[in-house]
């Protein structure tokens, strides 16, 4: 088993130990991880500090924790073993995730906008 993989499991398997959130909460939390990694990625272009590893190793986690638990919310499986190597696997699960209405860029090919996330239906009125 490769070590990401591992990682990636047991850093799963903790974050279901976690309070419930809504499936809204899920999505925030996600939409704001890629806007850390975007930035991360910027600074990583100029001179990086010496501890960046660990930090940008602890962000791809949490993006991967989180983009499984939402997948698995809208019924789409996904093993902490199919990331390995992980980029695949991100991009199938973002792939499908848009089919059913999730876009988890910020812009479509053509550089417009995408428009307002549909409501999720598990969730209900109110």
């Amino acid at each position: 088993m490769a070590m990401y993989a591992q990682l990636l499991g047991a850093a799963l398997e903790r974050y279901r130990s976690g309070g419930e959130r809504s499936t809204g909460e899920v999505l925030a939390e996600l939409l704001a991880i890629r806007i850390q990694l975007a930035q991360l990625d910027e600074f990583l272009s100029g001179e990086a500090e010496p501890d960046w590893v660990p930090a940008a190793l602890a962000d791809q986690l949490s993006h991967d924790v989180t983009l499984i638990e939402l997948a698995q919310r809208h019924g789409i499986d996904s093993d902490p073993m199919a990331f390995d190597p992980p980029q695949p696997e991100r991009a199938r699960l973002e792939r499908v995730l848009l089919t059913r209405g999730i876009p988890l860029a910020w812009q479509d090919a053509q550089g417009q906008p995408f428009p307002e996330l549909p409501e999720d239906p598990s969730s209900g009125p109110g």
